[in-house]
């Protein structure tokens, strides 16, 4: 962007703004990135907190004493639910006469429609540029999201809306889009001819961490699935766009969702399954919950290049390990060549791996060295190993830029919730959840989803 601009955070003293934005802030900075940000103001409304304390905060966020960088920020002490906080804030944005305002939404998802109201009715005596970020959850079912998508659209238009979704800033998750379409060898196979199933899990070796307050509210679905997994599905199985752009990448996603089929209330428990670890109620202090900490989903994509080929998304806390991985499992050999050799070699896969580190993976079947003709093969791996490369730094040059690629469009947001309104429906009218130990896989009914279907779990490196 060779235009000024100024950032404001809402929710400036959060966790989301401590951990995340402000060293990732100050690592543009630090790349000179920013040369056209004149000013950043943070907002937040704790009563000990000035300008001169809430740099101790910076300070402390970005591991460092830079009075250069330090220099860019306001503070604005700032109640997100009183409407004359916001006239303070128009004061202060009446100083900026020609930059681009960017709106930056860390807060939680239940001011969302009170800081966009604000917001909307001000900038109508503004005439400067300005985006909105707006951080998930985005909404909390359908219909919410449908009444937020409403709110947005009376006071912004869709250009200038940024929903964001940290997964899809990841290194790895773009490689995906890269390694397809970069490659005329995977995408010639990248079909229902050649590959069996699609796994994409999250799964993580920790619980809650501090997040009860929100996580009680939404579960593992509305937490992992409906957003971050449905998204790299998008990604995973989109049609190659016309022409690289943030419409045609963004238009061929949609059509994926589009296509994927409708799970009929009856026909939940085929294709869906929860379950909550052992001690929860007590880890968090609960008397009682239902609340999923386990959820995982079987989908299928009605379309020419999908048809048949199962999606298997899952995501849980306080499993074994953390991975958070996307494995493309292809078919099987034909039964003749397993017959000349006497046995049945793995199928082969490609895994994409995003956390805990970056990797791709390509396993395959070879001849082991010194063995015969028709020796039965072994699993024989190519590896690439990438650096960690902060997504929300990715995704806020993107915003800078006005790049909205990676960011969920208004109809994909709609669509996805569409998609596990009726999971959420049924779970919400059956009180029996599984419980399954902590440090295990997951509960024994995540285990029947998938073996009924004669397959199991995947995952990279064992």
């Amino acid at each position: 962007m060779n235009n000024k601009f100024i950032i404001v955070i809402f929710g400036g003293l959060g966790d989301l703004a401590q951990n995340k934005l402000y060293p990732v802030i100050y690592s543009l900075y630090k790349k000179y990135r920013l040369l056209n940000c004149t000013k950043i103001i943070s907002t937040g409304r704790r009563p000990n907190v000035d300008k001169e304390e809430f740099l101790k905060i910076l300070e402390k966020s970005i591991k460092t004493h830079d009075d250069s960088f330090f220099s860019l920020f306001d503070f604005v002490k700032f109640d997100l639910e009183k409407e004359e906080e916001y006239n303070h804030l128009k004061n202060v944005l009446s100083n900026f006469k020609e930059e681009e305002f960017i709106f930056y939404l860390a807060t939680p998802p239940t001011t969302f429609e009170t800081i966009i109201k604000n917001l909307g009715e001000f900038l109508k005596s503004f005439p400067n540029k300005r985006k909105i970020v707006i951080e998930k959850p985005f909404g909390y079912d359908l219909y919410s999201a449908q009444k937020l998508n409403q709110l947005i659209k009376i006071y912004f238009k869709e250009e200038e809306v940024y929903r964001i979704d940290h997964f899809l800033g990841k290194e790895t998750v773009q490689n995906i889009f890269g390694l397809r379409f970069s490659n005329i060898i995977f995408e010639g196979i990248w079909n229902r001819n050649f590959i069996d199933h699609i796994q994409i899990s999250a799964l993580e070796d920790i619980g809650v961490e501090g997040r009860l307050g929100y996580y009680d509210k939404v579960g593992a679905l509305r937490d992992m699935i409906q957003n971050h997994l449905i998204q790299i599905l998008s990604i995973v199985a989109m049609e190659p766009p016309c022409c690289i752009n943030e419409k045609e990448i963004r238009d061929e996603k949609i059509k994926v969702l589009k296509s994927i089929r409708e799970i009929k209330r009856e026909d939940v428990p085929l294709y869906a399954v929860r379950g909550q670890y052992e001690g929860y109620l007590i880890d968090e202090n609960l008397s009682q919950s239902n609340t999923e900490t386990y959820a995982a989903v079987k989908l299928f994509i009605e379309n020419l290049r999908w048809d048949g080929v199962p999606f298997y998304l899952r995501t849980g806390k306080k499993l074994k390990r953390k991975e958070t991985s996307i494995i493309i499992v292809f078919k099987k050999i034909p039964g003749l060549f397993s017959k000349i050799l006497d046995c049945m070699p793995q199928e082969d896969i490609i895994g994409f791996k995003i956390a805990p580190e970056n990797k791709i993976i390509l396993s395959f079947q070879l001849r082991p060295l010194g063995g015969s003709m028709l020796s039965c093969p072994v699993s024989t791996s190519m590896e690439w190993t990438g650096p960690n490369i902060e997504a929300y730094e990715t995704l806020f040059m993107d915003i800078i830029e006005g790049d909205q690629s990676l960011f969920i469009r208004e109809d994909e947001i709609e669509k996805s919730w569409e998609i596990v309104q009726p999971i959420l429906d049924f779970w919400k009218d059956d009180p029996n959840i599984p419980i399954y130990p902590q440090g295990s896989w997951g509960p024994k009914e995540a285990e029947e989803l998938i073996r009924r279907d004669g397959r199991e779990w995947r995952y990279i490196d064992g």
